[in-house]
């Protein structure tokens, strides 16, 4: 069962390239972009992470690549985690994110980090508090609840989900 969840947003994208942002692959990551992802790494680095699921899009596997490479785990792309679907309503995406975590929670994993997409790290959080977290403090670019590269720790108590935003590039809010 799990009892600590990493979700990773990925690292900033270059939205200049006219590459369509919900479609695959989607834009890569800006140079910017893949310092955070380098600073992503370096803060989970001792978390015992043990496994690392990442979207198919470019701007997460790239994120995901490169955390793997400095906690020594080989990223899995799963399509569940992908971008919003075009035409995808929030509870389709809402559902296939529990989907998700009530497999992971069907393992013997305990440590797990999800990179992937604004929208889906929203649906993670309502999911694992019933729609008690309060998310009003967290406003990022193009209206995310999580900056570019930015973490939501959590971990299961016995009263449910406690979350933090416990990083995002430049500065760490928790040890």
């Amino acid at each position: 069962m799990l009892t600590e969840l990493f979700l990773i947003r990925h690292a900033e994208p270059d939205r200049a390239t006219g590459l369509p942002y919900a479609v695959l692959p989607g834009p890569p990551l800006t140079l910017r972009g893949e310092e955070e992802a380098v600073q992503a790494g370096h803060w989970l680095r001792e978390r015992g992470i043990e496994r690392l699921l990442s979207s198919p899009f470019t701007r997460a596997s790239v994120t995901a690549t490169t955390i793997g490479q400095l906690i020594g785990l080989e990223p899995t792309l799963i399509e569940t985690l992908r971008e919003v679907a075009p035409g995808e309503t929030h509870p389709e995406v809402r559902a296939r994110i529990a989907g998700l975590i009530d497999q992971l929670d069907d393992t013997s994993l305990q440590r797990v980090a999800l990179v992937t997409h604004g929208s889906c790290i929203l649906a993670a959080l309502q999911h694992t508090t019933n729609d008690r977290i309060d998310l009003s403090g967290h406003r990022y670019d193009y209206g995310n609840h999580t900056p570019t590269a930015g973490i939501w720790h959590g971990v299961r108590t016995e009263h449910g989900w406690r979350w933090s935003l416990a990083f995002y590039p430049g500065i760490a809010t928790e040890s």
